[in-house]
């Protein structure tokens, strides 16, 4: 269906400056290149669509394709225990840590803590971070 949609389209296109250059303009061919043109970009997105839908037909019949897909909305848990959620980020050795590893990891003269919800910093915050150190 993609090759048809494709086809109906480059014929629409083809025809519409032959219905632009002739010197009384033709508004029943020019209606007719638009109609074609139309027609096959309906035709195209109608075979993406059957073809999304396939897909997801495809991949719900299988559970680990399910399973690798829901696999990147899990919650972050603590680098250290593996059991509760993270409340802070230690940016020196990278760890997400929960408030009792966080006890443990505390270190005064090396580690700088940020929220662990924060969003990792660009490249020009690293930079301003590095000329304040």
């Amino acid at each position: 269906m993609l090759v048809v949609g494709v086809l109906i389209c480059f014929t629409g296109l083809v025809v519409i400056p032959s219905a632009l250059n002739s010197e009384p303009r033709d508004p029943q061919l020019l209606g007719a290149a638009l109609a074609f043109f139309g027609m096959g970009a309906l035709i195209l997105s109608l075979s993406l669509y059957f073809e999304a839908r396939a897909l997801r037909v495809r991949i719900n019949a299988d559970a680990n394709l399910v399973e690798h897909l829901h696999a990147s909305k899990r919650k972050m848990t603590c680098d250290n225990c593996k059991s509760s959620s993270p409340i802070i980020q230690c940016t020196m050795h990278r760890l997400n840590l929960c408030a009792t590893c966080l006890v443990d990891h505390y270190e005064a003269r090396g580690c700088v803590y940020v929220p662990a919800v924060r969003k990792t910093t660009g490249r020009a915050s690293r930079a301003a971070l590095a000329g304040r150190a």
